[in-house]
């Protein structure tokens, strides 16, 4: 299998639109509440508080036992065997040292166990085994006992108590599939939420969990890739990709300084500032030095900078601005860039492929050097 048919296996296609569909994603979520102080939210505390509060049927939200039922109906769905009116008049407390979160009905003396592992903490010696035993010797019996981590790559340890393994669930916050937390239950509370103050502080909550969890958001990604590298020479052919791709901003300079040629007046000297940056300099344009920077990124784009060196920023644009209203290009060009003159940008979201990217930037040079003569 060659290069070409390679990358064109099923598995690749659109991979770039699912890429930016993730970035985005994680953009779009690390910004909330929560995440602007960089401190409580990375505690473990914090996330079995506010779960406490959602599940605690007398607290400030006031939807009564709303979220707390369909917290319930979430478990079962999950496979846990239990019987809702069975948690009909249940307390909510977090009792530290003893039980993270525990919902337990007074009247039937049943009661489910909540151990939160969101922000990866270790396992106490027998950690479950003590919540277990101390619930049990407080007369309750345990419909089950949840172990919620941030992505499920973290399992509840094995103990030494049949009931106790049977009785443990693993749950993740958010996989981005049905039966993660988010899905099977925050995002219920969300859309039962008739007010703005539980919605907001629900969605909110909603997108920091999707912000801790970012890493995992690529998995369906990785495991294709990771099936594609497994074929006959994949991870060789992979990795000959990966080399090329680091090359291709190079190789686009070699390309656009092949056509320039030595026809780059009215300046006097091109030389290669960098791999992928070639720099023109001497041009005089009576009295005044102007120089182009020509550059090639590795994500596809490329632009070009137009400036006057050793000269004070608001010289600088003017100079700059003067020329190019002088040829009919300002409108082109923006403030900024090296130097601190005047610069385009050929984007590959503009032009969608780096072949065209590189086209209409050789065009435009060429055009810039016919005006300026």
């Amino acid at each position: 299998m060659n290069i070409e048919s390679f990358i064109q296996q099923k598995e690749f296609d659109n991979i770039n639109k699912r890429l930016q569909s993730i970035q985005d994603e994680m953009q779009m979520n690390s910004f909330n509440l929560f995440t602007i102080s960089s401190y409580n939210s990375y505690l473990e505390n914090f996330h079995s508080d506010v779960i406490a509060i959602l599940l605690n049927p007398d607290e400030r939200h006031k939807k009564d036992n709303c979220y707390l039922n369909l917290f319930l109906d979430y478990l079962i769905t999950s496979g846990v065997n239990l019987n809702k009116e069975d948690y009909a008049l249940c307390q909510i407390t977090r009792e530290k040292g003893r039980i993270d979160i525990w919902i337990k009905d007074n009247t039937s003396k049943k009661s489910i166990i909540i151990e939160n592992k969101i922000n990866n903490a270790g396992d106490q010696k027998k950690q479950l085994e003590t919540y277990f035993n101390y619930a049990k010797t407080s007369g309750f019996e345990i419909d089950s006992v949840v172990y919620l981590t941030l992505n499920g790559n973290k399992k509840a340890p094995i103990t030494d108590i049949l009931e106790l393994n049977e009785k443990t669930i693993n749950i993740p916050a958010f996989t981005n599939s049905p039966a993660d937390l988010c899905h099977g239950w925050l995002n219920e509370c969300y859309e039962n939420s008739t007010d703005d103050d539980s919605r907001s502080f629900i969605f909110q909550y909603i997108k920091l969990i999707k912000h801790l969890s970012q890493v995992g958001l690529d998995k369906q990604i990785k495991e294709d890739f990771y099936n594609i590298i497994n074929k006959e020479d994949g991870f060789q052919k992979t990795k000959a990709i990966a080399q090329l791709v680091a090359g291709l901003e190079q190789y686009r300079a070699d390309l656009f300084a092949t056509k320039i040629g030595n026809d780059y007046l009215p300046f006097r000297k091109i030389y290669r500032w960098r791999p992928n940056h070639w720099l023109f300099e001497n041009y005089n344009d009576n009295g005044i030095i102007f120089k182009l920077d020509v550059h090639f990124y590795t994500e596809g784009s490329a632009r070009i900078d137009f400036w006057n060196p050793d000269q004070p920023e608001d010289i600088q644009k003017f100079n700059t601005s003067t020329k190019l209203k002088s040829i009919g290009l300002f409108e082109d060009f923006k403030f900024g860039g090296n130097g601190g003159g005047m610069y385009k940008i050929f984007s590959l979201e503009q032009f969608e492929k780096i072949q065209t990217v590189d086209i209409k930037l050789y065009e435009f040079v060429r055009l810039l050097f016919i005006k300026l003569r």
